[in-house]
């Protein structure tokens, strides 16, 4: 029998109580593309439909009206038990680094919910290029990073290999099968990046830099407009976009490790933990 994630069930609880995916977006703090897929995840998990879906509502179908009432007593017994087991409260500050990607994705709810539970500790997140995060984190900028590494790297340990896919826009003409590629992409260091250069390399294929920024948004923006291709991951791949599955090299996967300061606060470690548990979900 398959595990029911708890940032599948936050999700899951926040939509059913307001009956609309936009609101809960924004009460979590997730993009609604982000949320739409935890719902999805969830129904696949359990093989049935949860929700009851028209143009204007949506609303709990029989099988989510049963599994409510479970999710809301599970995530409240881990609530507690979580409080029970981790002795003293916490306080002081986290300074946490993060890539924009996995901040905006799987980890929001669960960092959420430590900071609810946990109301004396200041959590500081920064988001950025793994790169700079992991020069960062050298500089004692930040307690502890969670980030992507190169092949050969030996910062931090392990918690997630994640596929890389192409991605172009539906309504684009662009399919990956152009002569010289035009790509989307952020500026070095990002890891995704390099991982795209050198496959490209590697393959013999050109390319040339249509839109290069550090922002996330700004590279879905290019990407949906049509201004050129790029690279995601497969559980966070934008609303809006789609994987190419035309002649293009395959991107493999990227590792994500957790590296940090050699010594740490309590609260530190405890938020190292829980973003080692939810990195590893399915």
């Amino acid at each position: 029998m398959r595990p029911l994630p708890t940032e599948l069930l936050r999700s899951f609880v926040i939509v059913a109580e307001t009956a609309n995916f936009t609101v809960a977006s924004e009460r979590i703090s997730l993009s609604q593309s982000t949320v739409s897929q935890h719902i999805r995840r969830l129904e696949d998990l359990v093989g049935v439909a949860l929700f009851e879906r028209d143009t204007r509502n949506v609303r709990l179908s029989r099988h989510g009206e049963a599994l409510h009432r479970y999710a809301v007593q599970i995530l409240k017994l881990m609530d507690e038990a979580m409080t029970t087991v981790s002795g003293p409260p916490l306080n002081g500050t986290v300074r946490l680094g993060l890539p924009e990607d996995f901040a905006l994705s799987r980890l929001a709810p669960s960092l959420a919910s430590f900071a609810q539970r946990n109301r004396d500790v200041d959590l500081v997140i920064n988001t950025g290029l793994s790169g700079d995060l992991f020069r960062e984190l050298d500089e004692n900028k930040h307690d502890l990073v969670f980030a992507k590494r190169l092949v050969g790297s030996q910062r931090g340990y392990v918690v997630s290999r994640e596929p890389l896919y192409w991605c172009g826009s539906p309504t684009s003409p662009l399919t990956g099968g152009e002569s010289i590629l035009p790509l989307a992409v952020h500026p070095e260091p990002s890891v995704t990046r390099t991982r795209i250069l050198e496959t490209l390399k590697a393959a013999g294929r050109s390319y040339r830099f249509a839109v290069v920024s550090g922002s996330i948004a700004v590279i879905q923006a290019a990407v949906a407009a049509g201004l050129g291709i790029s690279a995601f991951r497969g559980d966070v791949i934008p609303e809006g976009l789609i994987r190419l599955t035309g002649d293009l090299p395959d991107l493999g996967f990227l590792e994500y490790v957790i590296d940090r300061k050699e010594s740490i606060s309590q609260a530190a470690a405890a938020v190292e933990l829980i973003i080692a548990d939810t990195a590893r979900l399915p």
